[in-house]
């Protein structure tokens, strides 16, 4: 993406703040150690995405992949449940069949945001979670050979994007352990517009379809508490 470095460094300042200021409130309010993060391999379905029809020919992949991250400290306490605040970030990228120049176009995807997580269960393995955040999407083409890395960027969108979804902690539900597999599944929600290339109309065309939600992201990874 042609601003992936500068949004990587507001993700990476973003998270350094909110880990700050979460261990500091929790511990002003006395709610120390409950906080949670994750890492993950996120694995993107978007119908959508499937459905546009460039003048090229070819289409996207039905899923693809990605790495995402994120950080919760907790807010309330309730009698059966608990609420969290934090940070969610990702990225990932879909393959194509679809010829540009030089390679076939890859949908990439950058997520940053802030979202609530409603823990629930004796042992608050199991959480509702929805979030808000800054979402950037583009159609480019990117070759890496040994001589360095090229790119060719047809269309881009930037957009606020939502999401619902849950989280299963596998791991940490266990008796005696704060750490371990979970599993998530997230949809997201956001209108990123008519998709057309930017400039030459040779590949996506002036008109290659609408790319609106619902984005269906399934998340697999490490947690700890």
């Amino acid at each position: 993406m042609i601003r992936t470095f500068r949004n990587i460094r507001l993700l990476v300042a973003a998270l350094a703040v909110v880990a700050f200021t979460g261990n500091a409130f929790a511990q002003d309010h006395g709610l120390a150690g409950g906080s949670r993060w994750d890492v993950s391999l996120d694995m993107p379905m978007w119908p959508a995405l499937g459905d546009l029809d460039p003048v090229a020919g070819g289409s996207f992949d039905s899923t693809g992949f990605g790495l995402g991250v994120s950080w919760h400290f907790p807010i309330a306490h309730y009698a059966n449940s608990d609420l969290l605040f934090g940070v969610d970030a990702s990225v990932a990228a879909t393959d194509s069949s679809v010829n540009g120049f030089f390679e076939s176009v890859l949908a990439r995807q950058l997520y940053l945001g802030g979202s609530l997580k409603w823990l629930l269960g004796e042992r608050r393995n199991y959480s509702l979670d929805a979030g808000l955040g800054y979402h950037e999407v583009d159609l480019a083409e990117v070759d890496s050979e040994w001589w360095g890395p090229r790119e060719y960027e047809h269309w881009s969108s930037e957009k606020a994007s939502v999401f619902v979804g849950a989280t299963w902690d596998i791991g940490a539900g266990r008796l005696d352990h704060d750490s371990g597999l979970f599993i998530g599944l997230r949809v997201h929600f956001a209108d990123f517009g008519r998709v057309s290339d930017e400039s030459f109309s040779g590949t996506l065309g002036p008109n290659a379809g609408q790319l609106d939600g619902p984005l269906y992201l399934l998340r697999i990874g490490y947690s700890a508490r």
